[in-house]
């Protein structure tokens, strides 16, 4: 199979500029917050997921170091064959890519993904591009590509990208402004500015229990290629790969 994701990736080893854990899941900063960060986190995600997703998560959360599964999806687009929509302009947001000069935003990035808390001013340093959507001065959602690697902490997986191909290392759009086509808007301007530096091909990739993410993927053109099956127990590891059938 000639597909970059499907052999060729290799056990993560933390070397990238962003060393937490994604929105998605548990853990981060909670080794260093303790239960207070625990509690902040079911907290976050009861506000964003209810409570059937919530206590799923809690559970895993707390059983993961004695067991630990995953199925992550893996999806991509050629942006060589994309094209942009008529309604790309009907919109309310400003677009902007981040420089490190834009500290409060900057913030506020790091507000609404904490994970990257501390760390998205290096990452946009080292060259990484972060697209934000203003809703006057406050931060609606963004998008942050890697052109570097791969890095699917979910499954403890690194990917060292091949040149021409690009990384969404994270999308998130603030609670209130869901619903409102923000997401797909990210992802076109995204697909836009990518085109214009060379990028033929967006790789992505999210639980393959997020159904919102994954709608959302396929809504703006990006095809599921495979599935990633991780399984940790105790400290032996093992991953699975699968191609995903159209």
């Amino acid at each position: 199979m000639n597909d970059p994701f499907h052999l060729h990736v290799s056990p993560k080893h933390t070397t990238g500029v962003l060393r937490g854990i994604p929105e998605d899941d548990f853990g981060g900063e909670l080794s260093a917050r303790g239960l207070s960060g625990l509690a902040h986190k079911i907290y976050r995600n009861f506000q964003d997921y209810g409570l059937g997703i919530t206590l799923q998560k809690t559970l895993a959360y707390l059983l993961r170091s004695i067991y630990f599964q995953q199925v992550y999806r893996i999806y991509s687009i050629r942006l060589d064959a994309f094209r942009s929509p008529v309604e790309l302009d009907n919109h309310k947001f400003i677009f902007k890519i981040l420089t490190p000069q834009n500290v409060e935003m900057i913030a506020q990035v790091e507000n609404i993904a904490e994970w990257m808390r501390g760390q998205l001013t290096e990452a946009i340093s080292s060259g990484q591009l972060c697209l934000v959507a203003l809703d006057g001065d406050r931060v609606a959602g963004f998008n942050l590509i890697n052109f570097n690697q791969a890095t699917l902490v979910l499954v403890n997986l690194q990917k060292k990208l091949r040149k021409g191909f690009a990384w969404s290392e994270h999308i998130a759009v603030k609670k209130e402004f869901r619903k409102s086509g923000l997401g797909s808007q990210l992802r076109f301007r995204i697909f836009q500015e990518l085109k214009k530096r060379g990028i033929r091909r967006l790789y992505g990739g999210t639980l393959q229990s997020n159904v919102a993410s994954l709608s959302l993927s396929k809504s703006v053109g990006f095809k599921q290629i495979s599935d990633i099956h991780y399984r940790k127990i105790l400290s032996f590891e093992k991953w699975r790969y699968e191609r995903v059938r159209a």
